[in-house]
């Protein structure tokens, strides 16, 4: 006996002290967004390249990447972009990565803990973040192609090099500044290679990647120490090409080369960027640029190469070479082992000729074996690699490659505080701490020694959930801590069952160790059904959610699995030891009911009538609320990025008596002081007859309560079919800020006091860019009506011609000028769609994607005809008109020019500058205004309506097998959608009382549907079907072998569960209702849904379930003879004795 405690000792206690290892290192816990705060990256899309890649791509009649015809990428390839991006970075969804989409050409991606906030730790270290970056920046299309050799490709290899040798060094030059490849030689050839009959064949060049520069000896560190490195510096001297030959064992290869000196703009200014940065942080001598560019001649044909992308796939892993140097192996599935079985048997070695093989990844070659063998299904790719880079590849090869290309740096990169704030996160925290303690002591106190020993297993279960998502490097997010005590609340459940059976067998007049034992045996069944219907709820929570789910998804079924194994394994094994050692004689505990004698069937049609209209009533109020019962989440909306001035550093919430960023965005006060509409007129309304449907902007004047105006241009059709209609409808949406969150954010080099700082992103419902930021400007200035965001200023330039430099103080973003820009040539040219025509570029030094001088062009613009024989000299004047000398020059004659029309075109261009000026000045420029589509937020919904449709099915199949027949599914799935409907419901009915004396005694808000009441639904969906498996189970057993279901048997196992349905709902209500009480923002839906959840469900399982057998018509069949059993006078199986209680 003793050995057997001691093994079970240590089975309960090794993964304890494992867990622990982990649990009890605070320096290990990776935090979310919401309590730690993150690095916000910006990567704008590279269109030049996508487009080239899709080209190239259809011109090999592979399917082409995003569509790029438009000015950006489509909504659908944008979230498949963001898609991709988020399952290469975190392919387990366990680290809180945020990827989304903004606008039609950048995406946002946020990693928690990405630097050190106020105090915060960094759970990222700059080298993860910088690893990150370098997944990011690589497409991840691998290509696996034939090097041109001259024993097959002679006629290419000539051709290409005479392309090359008889072009001028101006036009090799100018394919060098616009850094693409030089052009292949035209048209077809036919190449025989091993096989017996030619293939049409072409040929492209394409560059050599660091890793094969540095086997071919090419990197800087081999100048003038290797003979191919000296051959090919005087071919470049010369602009030729290069053919190298090599070969060992007597076999021979060949290879076509060319090279240039790196002279793209770009590149060298990317160069002198890095350059700086490392002498910077005192690492010059680090610094290692790419001197010239390396280009080896493919061949590509069907035959001849082999694309990883539809039918052929493969997977990638780290290994090692024959040289033990990190290398990256892949194996292809079917068809791509067919199509390279294809390829290398036609290459193979003939006689003492061998090929190369060219891996190719995005556009790069990164290693150039031999091809020795016909190679199917299995390969290596081998090279300089350490083994970083072998991680990174084999990421990206694993996870498939982007649609579209970004650029290599992102065009910002923040810092952002905790999303919930200091005030909220310690609410939470100690509501979330409280909740577990309250429930404890709630066991201690009914079920005493019991009690206690349960309590030993939620503290074990509570240290292998931690323990797990530590040693996963999963993030803790708020909502996902609440979900880990629920889960906990949830695991208590098991401890009650068995508790309530075991007092049932005292009850009989078994022993304590006979009760223990009968105890644990007869509620195993029930309790494997309650834990196995929530874990497929949170398995198919994980399969269909986003990545904000599936981390909770993963917590809440690890728990339930632990759950298992503490309450029937550790909890059973305290009490054995305890009996053995005769240190307990006796169980006592407390008694909800003595002998209850409910009988919930004599009602059952008026709960049924009830039920019924207060389901369908809710539903239909939550369906009437429509889209304005949903948060930003599942609507899109626009993102607002803005930077205060100077001196006017604020806090998320109020800190020392000054309003934080929260107070001043969100209080309902400062809203309706500041957002006061007094009046709205429609600026650009059409003459009467006009078509007010045809315009393709709306500009309206707003004057709000005291007295000033702003002008805002829409560029959708406000609602209403009549000018005062759409003047309605603008007043109203100008009054407030629909759904408004607020995030804070933080530079590397600031350092203020009580977490403060000057950079704030605000996310709302509004789709209108100019009303969101006029709302914002209204609400972000202090008592004296001063604006507290920044703004630049521009100096009106004089104009003489059709190009001008604009030029500001501060760096200043583009696309925001260029807004500015479209609005005032849309307003004064509404019937010439030429009229809108300009260019806009930035002129030196970009900082962080803004400029302090921009060129702007209006040569191709119908209004400006006559600027264009003009000199354009474009000298800037401030404010005392005094100039700016540096101004662009072009001198051209002026005859036949009309110098009266050119001076009034000049006239009308400096005038809408000079509104643009105006509107800089009162209206601060923002740091990012962009709209994030509703096509991500589309899809957002339907992946939570999927996933709770699929929760509902997978609960009707495994009770439909586990009860053996459909009734029992089907009468617990009607019941979730009565508690999901009868929840949404109250949800919704919150709009209309939140307001109320009622509501603010309740703690009652707006409520807006967002992914953490998604979460919250999907827990219920499981939680609930527990209490109605808890009856379910008990019908069945009080039925035994009698097929006829009777309401007395119902009411009978109503009356024998009650006890265990209120305290199992008891233990989740106290958790969740400490939650909703205490826990603050952060939790307060989420609480709040389960709070409604856990009442609407204990209903429902003893009101509406097992009535609903009855209706289905279980066990309504004609007893057979052998099937008659003998009954007791009060109607139970005369075999089946029940002590209630």
């Amino acid at each position: 006996m003793q050995r057997n405690f001691l093994r079970g000792l240590l089975i309960c206690l090794v993964p304890c002290l494992l867990a622990g290892v982990y649990a009890f290192q605070p320096d290990k816990y990776r935090l979310g967004i919401d309590l730690a705060g993150g690095t916000i990256l910006v990567y704008e899309v590279n269109l030049e390249r996508t487009r080239e890649l899709s080209q190239a791509a259809k011109a090999e009649g592979g399917p082409a990447a995003a569509k790029t015809d438009a000015p950006g990428l489509s909504s659908e390839d944008m979230t498949k972009l963001a898609h991709q991006i988020k399952r290469r970075i975190d392919p387990a969804d366990l680290k809180n990565v945020t990827v989304r989409p903004l606008g039609n050409s950048r995406v946002e991606i946020i990693l928690p803990t990405g630097g050190a906030t106020s105090g915060s730790r960094a759970n990222l270290s700059a080298e993860d973040i910088e690893e990150i970056k370098r997944l990011v920046s690589q497409m991840g299309v691998l290509e696996f192609r034939i090097l041109a050799n001259d024993h097959d490709d002679s006629a290419g290899i000539i051709a290409a090099r005479g392309l090359i040798e008889s072009a001028s060094p101006e036009v090799r030059g100018d394919w060098a500044v616009r850094g693409t490849p030089p052009p292949p030689p035209e048209g077809e050839f036919d190449v025989k290679a091993e096989s017996d009959k030619a293939h049409k064949v072409r040929y492209l060049w394409t560059e050599l990647g660091p890793e094969e520069r540095e086997s071919l000896n090419l990197n800087n560190a081999a100048e003038g120490n290797s003979k191919l490195w000296t051959d090919m510096s005087k071919a470049r001297a010369e602009g030729k090409t290069y053919l190298h030959t090599g070969g060992n064992e007597g076999k021979t290869y060949s290879m076509l080369l060319y090279s240039r000196e790196v002279k793209n703009p770009a590149a060298l200014e990317q160069e002198a960027a890095d350059k700086a940065k490392l002498e910077a942080e005192g690492k010059g001598a680090e610094f290692n640029p790419k001197k010239y560019e390396y280009y080896l001649l493919t061949r590509v044909s069907p035959i001849d190469n082999v694309k990883v992308e539809g039918d052929v796939s493969l997977s990638a892993f780290s290994e090692t070479d024959q040289k033990f140097n990190p290398a990256v192996g892949f194996r292809f599935n079917g068809a791509g082992g067919q199509a390279f079985g294809r390829m290398t048997e036609r290459n193979k070695p003939q006689g003492n000729n061998i090929r190369s093989l060219a891996i190719v990844l995005d556009q790069k070659v990164v290693s150039a074996p031999t091809l020795n063998a016909v190679i199917t299904t299995q390969g290596q790719i081998s090279g300089r690699f350490d083994k970083k880079s072998v991680d990174r590849l084999v990421m990206i090869l694993r996870n498939g490659a982007l649609n579209a290309q970004l650029r290599e740096k992102p065009v910002s990169e923040n810092t952002i505080g905790p999303t919930l704030g200091a005030d909220t996160i310690k609410k939470g925290t100690m509501a979330v701490g409280l909740s577990f303690l309250t429930v404890m002591v709630f066991m201690v106190i009914y079920y005493r020694f019991a009690g206690t020993v349960a309590c030993v297993a939620l503290l074990a279960n509570l240290l292998l959930t931690l323990g797990f998502m530590v040693s996963v490097n999963a993030a803790f997010t708020l909502a996902g801590l609440a979900g880990v005590v629920l889960m906990l609340g949830m695991a208590v459940d098991a401890n009650v069952l068995i508790y309530e059976r075991l007092r049932e067998e005292r009850g009989k007049g078994a022993n304590l160790a006979t009760a223990i034992r009968n105890g644990y045996e007869r509620a195993f069944p029930t309790i494997i059904d309650t834990h196995m219907a929530s874990i497929f709820t949170a398995i198919v929570l994980y399969v269909f959610g986003n990545e904000n789910l599936k981390g909770f998804a993963i917590s809440l079924t690890v728990g339930l699995i632990i759950s298992l194994f503490t309450s029937l394994y550790m909890t059973r094994l305290i009490f054995d030891f305890w009996l053995h050692k005769r240190w307990v004689t006796e169980l006592r505990m407390m008694r909800l009911f003595e002998r209850p004698n409910f009988d919930p069937m004599k009602y059952r049609f008026i709960f049924f009538t009830v039920t019924s209209a207060l389901t369908v009533a809710g539903l239909a109020l939550f369906l009437a609320r429509g889209d304005q019962g949903l948060n930003v989440d599942f609507r899109g909306g626009t993102v607002y990025a803005g930077k205060l001035k100077d001196g006017e550093e604020r806090a998320l919430s109020n800190v020392g008596g000054q309003q934080g960023f929260r107070e001043l965005l969100t209080d309902p006060a400062n809203v309706q002081a500041k957002l006061a509409v007094k009046d709205v007129r429609w600026e650009n309304k059409p003459a009467a007859g006009g078509d007010i449907n045809a315009l393709g902007v709306y500009i309206f004047d707003i004057v709000y309560g005291d007295g000033a105006k702003t002008t805002v241009a829409l560029t959708e059709k406000p609602k209403g079919a009549t000018a005062e209609d759409m003047e309605k409808d603008v007043r109203e949406r100008a009054s407030h800020l629909p759904d408004v969150s607020v995030e804070q954010m933080f530079l590397s080099g600031d350092n203020f006091a009580d977490g403060r700082s000057r950079y704030f992103t605000v996310r709302t419902t509004e789709r209108q860019k100019e009303l969101v930021q006029a709302s914002i400007d209204r609400l972000l200035r202090d008592e004296k009506g001063q604006a507290l965001v920044a703004s630049p200023d521009m100096l009106v330039p004089v104009v003489t011609g059709p190009v001008v430099d604009l030029r500001f103080d501060v760096p200043t973003s583009p696309s925001r000028i260029k807004d500015l820009l479209e609005q005032r040539f849309r307003a004064e040219n509404l019937t010439d769609p030429a009229g809108f025509t300009f260019d806009l570029k930035g002129v030196g030094d970009a900082e962080d994607g803004r400029f302090r001088t921009m060129r702007l062009d209006v040569s191709k613009n119908t209004n400006f005809a006559s600027l264009k024989g003009r000199a354009a000299v474009g000298a800037a004047t401030g404010a005392a008109g005094a100039a700016v000398a540096g101004g662009p020059a072009t001198v051209v004659s002026a005859t036949a020019v009309d110098a009266k029309q050119a001076e009034s075109e000049a006239a009308s261009l400096v005038r809408m500058l000079t509104v643009v000026e105006t509107a800089l000045e009162t209206r601060p420029e923002p740091e990012r205004l962009e709209v994030f589509d509703s096509q991500l937020a589309t899809e957002t919904r339907s992946k939570a309506f999927y996933a709770i449709l699929a929760s509902w099915a997978a609960i009707l199949l495994y009770l439909w097998f586990r009860f053996g027949n459909w009734t029992f599914g089907a009468a617990a799935v009607l019941c979730l959608i009565h508690d999901l409907c009868f929840t949404l419901g109250i949800i919704a009915a919150c709009h209309y009382v939140h307001d109320t004396a009622l509501g603010r005694l309740l703690g009652l808000e707006d409520f807006k549907i967002d992914l953490p009441a998604v979460a919250a639904l999907l827990t219920l969906v499981g939680y609930s079907v527990n209490d109605t498996i808890v009856v379910f189970d008990r019908i069945r057993e009080v039925r035994g072998k009698n097929p006829k279901l009777t309401p007395q048997i119902i009411n009978d196992s109503v009356n024998q569960t009650l006890s265990r349905t209120v305290l199992a709902s008891l233990t989740v209500f106290l958790v969740v209702g400490v939650l909703y009480v205490f826990g603050g923002e952060g939790v307060h839906l989420f609480s709040f849904v389960m709070v409604i959840g856990v009442m609407v469900g204990t209903y429902s399982s003893i009101f509406v379930a097992a009535p609903l057998l009855l209706i289905f018509g279980e066990g309504h069949h004609e007893l057979a003879p052998e099937e008659v059993v003998e009954k007791t006078d009060d109607g139970k199986p005369k075999e089946e004795e029940v002590v209630e209680g």
